[in-house]
């Protein structure tokens, strides 16, 4: 199914019905199978950060701030190198979860990345006015690197990637299923990765007043994390579609107004234009946010529910995971993780419901949301 406009205030929405097949996952709390199983439990590795201080109070006092990261991957790296350190945590993970021969040239990859501009690296003047060029840059470097310190040949086929912010991921995606829509190789890997942990960033996230502190209680834990799914598509037969294995089945992205933080009405938009492809048997989803803690996301999250409670067929529970909770604000990669997170509940049969729905907010207005189903019966 091609990507269609919405009704719904021009809600573009793409079908697509791929399992996942593995998954790798760089992050805090581990590869995958260990971050999720730790996320459930309720674990964090919020700590203070080893190379970075920030100063506050009359006195100018030296202060820690508290931060989510890998346990000791990235340690000493910034910039891309930062990148690369989480990738290579990532892609290692897939590696170790596929079976030999199971990328071949045929298999692209579609990644979601962090603007060069955003981590404060320079770029050349012809860059700094293309984004699209500046994230094809960046990707390729990190992917690079990455498989060449992992002694990894890419197996698979050729590189896209992806901006947007938060809603990058939902962007990769989103073109990972119209290429699967149209091609007659119905596998693919989808990836993100991002950190917040530069010392330059921490210091604008700071100076903005966004950053949990002891004197901020309102804002966020900077986070860094990288995950990499491999998607397939079913074929015809029923018995193409493995059970016990999670559906990824539509995403939806919208553009929200600017003048209007806050407002939870594209965000209701998106998930309306999920409705037709959950599963008839289904009932209520269940929920993961990128809500982080700052108010305007706390302010979207409770409009929405406002919204959805006030219309058919009216959904009353919001059961909702917080991928922040556990691995705290990771950007581009806050989409991937929250898709982690549900599949893996869907997988082991503890997620509250057959279908969850991942929410995604980006300052510049993009709402995304991403549907996933369970195969289990």
């Amino acid at each position: 199914m091609p990507s269609t406009p919405n009704a719904d205030e021009s809600v573009v929405t793409q079908r697509i019905h791929a399992f996942v097949e593995a998954a790798g996952m760089g992050s805090p709390l581990g590869s995958f199978v260990q971050a999720c199983a730790a996320f459930r439990a309720g674990l964090d590795r919020f700590e203070g950060a080893r190379d970075f201080h920030y100063f506050a109070g009359e006195e100018n006092t030296r202060l820690e701030l508290k931060v989510s990261a890998l346990p000791s991957a990235t340690f000493g790296f910034a910039a891309a190198g930062r990148l690369v350190a989480i990738a290579c945590e990532t892609f290692q993970d897939l590696r170790a979860r596929l079976p030999e021969g199971t990328l071949t040239r045929d298999t692209p990859l579609f990644m979601a990345l962090p603007d060069p501009l955003d981590l404060g690296m320079e770029v050349s003047p012809e860059l700094d006015r293309n984004e699209a060029r500046r994230l094809e840059s960046l990707g390729r470097r990190v992917l690079s690197v990455t498989f060449e310190n992992l002694g990894w040949p890419w197996p698979g086929g050729p590189w896209h990637f992806f901006g947007g912010g938060h809603v990058g991921f939902a962007r990769a995606l989103q073109s990972a299923g119209a290429w699967m829509a149209g091609s007659a190789r119905r596998g693919c890997v989808v990836a993100s990765v991002d950190s917040l942990l530069d010392a330059g960033l921490l210091e604008t996230l700071l100076f903005q007043q966004r950053v949990k502190t002891e004197e901020q209680p309102v804002g966020f834990t900077p986070g860094e994390a990288g995950v990499a799914l491999l998607l397939r598509v079913p074929g015809r037969a029923p018995a193409d579609l493995p059970k016990g294995r999670p559906l990824v089945e539509a995403v939806s992205l919208g553009q929200a107004s600017a003048e209007a933080p806050g407002d939870a009405r594209m965000m209701a938009s998106c998930v309306r234009a999920l409705r037709p492809f959950l599963p008839g048997e289904a009932g209520e989803p269940f929920w993961v946010s990128d809500h982080n803690g700052e108010e305007l996301r706390a302010m979207e999250w409770g409009m929405l529910q406002t919204l959805l409670k006030a219309e058919p067929p009216h959904w009353a529970s919001f059961e909702a995971w917080y991928t922040a909770t556990g691995f705290g604000e990771t950007g581009v990669a806050s989409g991937a993780l929250g898709v982690c997170l549900g599949a893996r509940a869907l997988e082991r049969l503890y997620a509250p419901a057959q279908a969850g729905i991942i929410l995604s907010t980006d300052e510049n207005g993009e709402r995304a949301a991403v549907l996933l189903a369970s195969t289990a019966t």
